[in-house]
């Protein structure tokens, strides 16, 4: 069970997706639960919107499991969400309310005035102004912070997924176990984020009943940003004024809460408590 300053974000987080789905309809998240086990055994402790199944339970929710757990964790408030298609949705959402997108921007520093207050940004086809910039910039925001004489303590963590073709229907739930976290994204799809695409093959063939003709599609792998401490880093950077940061982990799980709380802090200027413990002076 994770605990830490982003504990109270992250157990908002099904709350808060249901919530943008109501605002976004058509929003790409699959509500299918999540179930979680690992092989050492023992009766597993559950946390908030969990309960603990024994055997029985866990084969009415995946029944092609060849060895079911004795105990797992049950949640069946989670979903699995396409991050691309949930991007896309939020991007149109934003237009269709009266923001400005420029994609395919790349943008080169945050501008400062004589005084150090932010100005806004330069991309690589020109400045665009502003008061103040948000600099949620994944792996790329150490170097933006960095070129302001600010250190954010952030590296990239190597993230590989693998798309495999499966039998339609393999998998019911979000599966997580010490060998890979599985879920079934389309009829006849799986992606796993694992270790090793050799590995990840035969563990799915291993654990499932009908997974033999299981086979790699395609392998992409991704650079997370990762805070030094693993918890969010977010909040207003007091030594450039206009500056804030937003670093996430889990980026995907916490976009509602977070997008939600640092809207209200830079709209409505209220100092939001569930964010206390992620903000950028505790480094």
């Amino acid at each position: 069970m994770r605990t830490g300053p982003a504990a109270g974000l992250r157990a908002t987080a099904t709350k808060e997706y249901l919530r943008v789905e109501a605002e976004l309809p058509g929003l790409p998240v699959i509500w299918s639960g999540s179930l979680s086990w690992r092989a050492e055994g023992g009766v597993p402790e559950a946390g908030p919107g969990q309960e603990i199944v024994d055997t029985a339970a866990v084969m009415t929710l995946e029944p092609n499991l060849r060895q079911p757990p004795e105990w797992a964790i049950w949640a069946p408030g989670d979903g699995a969400v396409n991050p691309v298609g949930v991007t896309e949705r939020l991007v149109a959402g934003a237009r269709a309310h009266g923001a400005r997108v420029h994609l395919d921007t790349a943008v080169t520093a945050v501008r400062r005035d004589a005084a150090g207050q932010v100005a806004g940004i330069e991309t690589a086809v020109g400045p665009i102004s502003g008061t103040t910039v948000v600099l949620a910039a994944g792996v790329a925001t150490a170097a933006l912070g960095a070129s302001l004489g600010v250190r954010v303590p952030v590296e990239p963590s190597s993230c590989p997924l693998f798309r495999l073709h499966a039998p339609a229907g393999l998998v019911r739930t979000v599966v997580n176990t010490q060998d890979f976290d599985l879920r079934q994204v389309a009829a006849g799809q799986l992606i796993a984020a694992a270790d090793s695409p050799e590995r990840t093959l035969a563990a799915v063939r291993s654990t499932f009943c009908g997974a033999e003709s299981v086979e790699l599609l395609n392998t992409r792998r991704g650079a997370r940003p990762m805070p030094a401490d693993g918890e969010p880093i977010v909040g207003p950077v007091a030594e450039v004024p206009g500056l804030y940061l937003a670093v996430m982990h889990a980026a995907v799980t916490l976009a509602p809460a977070v997008g939600r709380l640092i809207a209200r802090e830079l709209v409505d200027g209220i100092a939001e408590s569930a964010l206390s413990g992620c903000r950028p002076d505790r480094f």
